[in-house]
């Protein structure tokens, strides 16, 4: 069985060779030059393009699950006395679950869990099935692999909101996943990760600087998305 995935994911209008052009001119690693914003746009060799790269993959990942400003839906049918189930393929985190009897019935949310409490709160949700209330996407379980609980006694349908993996930034045209306004929150946690690297690059209060424009992005971010006086309660 596989996830059915009623979305498609979005594309900005910001490439990786924009937030390489504009990392290289605040990095000084131009030279005397002009910024080309290729795979070989830092000439100086302090930094290395490959190095930004690797370091704005894994934020705007950081992102994407800081904020959730990107999500899929999805559904699978579910089986009868089966507990675990494999993940989309491009899953990094689970925004909101929930089962519904093929029966018929309403949906149920499943609450958010891991095996510790699932042990202690629950003690004979591995041998009994039931009505699922929880899911478990815990670090005890294999990768890309997701635990409702109790196994459905009934054949039932499983639908999540989820957070998606983006496109691999390659520094070929590749485009941020996340919306323009967002971009800056990529770019200065990067640079930020690059000047906090031990060696002769290493400038604590620059890299402070950028882990505070990135605070705030996500600070924008979330209220864009919720609303000011939500998070403000929240």
């Amino acid at each position: 069985m596989a996830w059915t995935i009623l979305d498609t994911k979005p594309a900005g209008n910001v490439t990786d060779n924009e937030l390489i052009r504009r990392a290289t001119y605040a990095l000084l690693e131009n030279g005397n030059g002009d910024a080309s914003g290729t795979l070989t746009s830092f000439t100086i060799g302090q930094f290395t393009t490959q190095e930004f790269l690797d370091n704005a993959n894994l934020i705007q990942q950081r992102l994407l699950r800081d904020c959730a400003p990107v999500v899929l839906r999805a559904t699978q049918a579910s089986t009868p006395g089966q507990s675990r189930y494999a993940l989309p393929q491009d899953h990094i985190h689970t925004r909101r679950m929930t089962w519904q009897p093929q029966a018929g019935g309403k949906a149920k949310s499943l609450i958010s869990t891991d095996s510790f409490q699932l042990d202690r709160g629950m003690s004979d949700w591995e041998q009994n099935t039931g009505t699922p209330r929880y899911f478990n996407e815990g670090s005890n379980l294999p990768t890309l692999e997701i635990e409702i609980a109790k196994a459905p006694s009934q054949a039932g349908t499983m639908a999540m909101m989820y957070v998606p993996q983006p496109p691999t930034l390659t520094g070929l045209g590749v485009p941020l996943m996340v919306a323009d306004e967002m971009e800056s929150a990529v770019l200065y946690a990067t640079i930020g990760e690059m000047l906090s690297s031990e060696g002769e690059a290493f400038d604590g209060e620059r890299a402070e600087y950028c882990e505070q424009r990135y605070s705030l992005a996500v600070e924008l971010v979330n209220a864009l998305i919720m609303g000011a006086g939500e998070q403000q309660n929240g």
